[in-house]
């Protein structure tokens, strides 16, 4: 397993992050409907691919806002800005990511909370943190839920569905995936569900979910080779984390409308 040090990572994220909070946003283009790529996404972008670069010289670092292949060996994937629509409209609810893996296995990573300066890291097998403070699961799952755009679109068609998650908890769409995974780590959110998060999204947030004692599912992928295929080329996951006592409720409600058709 590749080893790295924590506090150099942490150091990296918290640079990145310093970009955003000083320059602020001068472009916006549209990637698609309601999806948009700024110059801070970019400008983190090549930060982030330098510095990882330097960091773990020989490891190819990968990105949301470029072109992807499936490497042999170990890789970064990275997403400069999680919550970009967030970051433009001044809504204090996005962040700086960054996964390091070898093949299909995450072993570290690391999600900044850009305005509250909270930051969330994980290594595999050693636990998660946020601000050098040992994350576990709470006795007790909350009651507040992460629900996506995407998800609630597709719940839309799924009444029977919604009324039953509306039974486990009160909704909740913060506008960051990476962040509704760490709200799952922390004991914030009981779980959180996705219909369109790609590999960039979920990658950091659900290893720090996952060793904080998360339970962390995609319902696009069969097994972990099946989500690396999936992720190198860019299609959603349709993912859920959650807290362990409702993993076998979700496991059963879900997989019944993602089996559907789209």
């Amino acid at each position: 397993m590749v080893q790295i040090d924590l506090e150099e990572l942490q150091s990296i994220l918290r640079s990145a992050g310093l970009l955003v909070t000083e320059r602020g946003v001068a472009e916006v283009s549209n990637k698609s409907s309601l999806d948009y790529v700024t110059d801070i996404d970019l400008l983190v972008d090549h930060f982030l691919t330098e510095d990882l670069a330097r960091f773990t010289p020989g490891i190819p670092v990968f990105s949301e806002e470029r072109s992807m292949s499936r490497p042999q060996g170990a890789f970064w994937i990275i997403d400069p800005v999680d919550g970009t629509h967030n970051m433009i409209a001044g809504i204090p609810h996005y962040a700086v990511c960054a996964a390091l893996f070898t093949d299909t296995c995450a072993v570290a990573a690391a999600v900044l909370d850009i305005a509250s300066g909270d930051l969330f890291v994980a290594q595999k097998g050693q636990g998660a943190f946020l601000n050098q403070n040992r994350l576990s699961m709470p006795t007790k799952p909350s009651t507040l839920v992460g629900v996506s755009s995407g998800m609630t679109d597709r719940l839309v068609r799924f009444p029977e569905c919604y009324k039953k998650l509306r039974q486990l908890g009160k909704i909740r769409n913060l506008g960051s995936q990476a962040l509704h995974l760490c709200q799952v780590a922390i004991g914030r959110f009981g779980f959180t569900l996705s219909e369109e998060a790609r590999f960039w999204d979920d990658a950091a947030g659900r290893l720090i979910a996952e060793e904080a004692g998360a339970v962390y599912r995609s319902f696009a992928a069969s097994n972990e080779d099946d989500l690396m295929r999936l992720a190198f080329s860019k299609a959603p996951l349709q993912s859920v984390c959650s807290h362990p006592d409702f993993a076998e409720d979700l496991e059963a409600l879900l997989g019944n409308v993602w089996s559907r058709s789209s």
